[in-house]
Parts: structure tokens; C-alpha cells; sequence
């Protein structure tokens, strides 16, 4: 009988708990200041043009879809591959008190900015009343 040592780096078949491929969701960061909301999507290795931007019906769509080249070469043994970003897709609703057509996005770092202004109506605004 031959004894093969278990290694938990490498996975068979065996002891997958599914084979299907993963869809991906990226993690974001929503911050809302006075002046609107920000949005910072964590969406490393992409390049401006990857990126698709769109408002629809109160919906703030982004998606992405990187071009692939052919990275391994057919010698290659892939024993793990657990980052992959090769296309996402998330969806928020916007509240009625922001401007979707002042939208403004920006990529840097690996991380997809976007500012999302509020209606001038929305931004609080401090009256000072004088005491007589």
C-alpha cells in the first residue's frame, strides 16, 4: 500500500466543496459627506478603459471586463489560482437627493474613485440668526 502525504495547499477534486468557477464581487467603501457621496471600489490590475460606468433608472451600475492575454505558456503547471480579476459587475441605487448626471470617476492605484454630488437642495445649510 502506498501512503501519499496530504498537502492543504494543493487541492483535488476530492475535497472541493464545489468545481464551479466564483463570480467575483469587489469590495467597496461608501462614505457620505456633506457635499455628496464617495466610492472607492478595490479593482487592482485594470486599466481606465476596462471600466464601464453607467446610470439607469436610479441605478448606479459598474462594471468591468479586463483584457485578457495569455499569460501561461502550455508548460506552465497552475497549481492555485485565487486572484483573478478578470470582470466584475456591482449595482447600488441612488437616492433622489443626489445628481446622477454630475457623476465623476476617477482610477488610481488599483482603486476606482467615484463621487457621486448631492442636489444643492440636500447639502444642509447653517442660517446664523442675530440676536437683536
Amino acid at each position: 500500500m502506498n501512503l501519499i502525504t496530504y498537502n492543504p495547499f494543493f487541492t483535488t477534486k476530492f475535497n472541493r466543496v464545489s468545481d464551479t468557477e466564483q463570480s467575483y464581487s469587489p469590495s467597496v467603501n461608501i462614505l457620505e459627506k456633506e457635499n455628496g457621496f464617495f466610492l472607492e471600489v478595490v479593482s487592482p490590475g485594470m486599466a481606465k478603459s476596462d471600466f464601464k460606468i453607467e446610470v439607469k433608472n436610479k441605478q448606479l451600475t459598474i462594471s468591468a471586463e479586463k483584457q485578457k492575454a495569455n499569460e501561461t505558456v502550455e508548460s506552465d503547471k497552475v497549481w492555485r489560482k485565487e486572484y483573478t480579476l478578470d470582470s466584475f459587475n456591482r449595482s447600488f441605487y441612488l437616492p433622489a437627493s443626489v445628481e446622477a448626471d454630475a457623476i465623476e470617476a476617477n482610477y488610481d492605484q488599483g482603486i476606482l474613485k467615484i463621487f457621486i454630488p448631492k442636489k444643492a437642495e440636500a447639502i444642509p445649510t447653517v442660517k446664523n440668526i442675530e440676536v437683536a
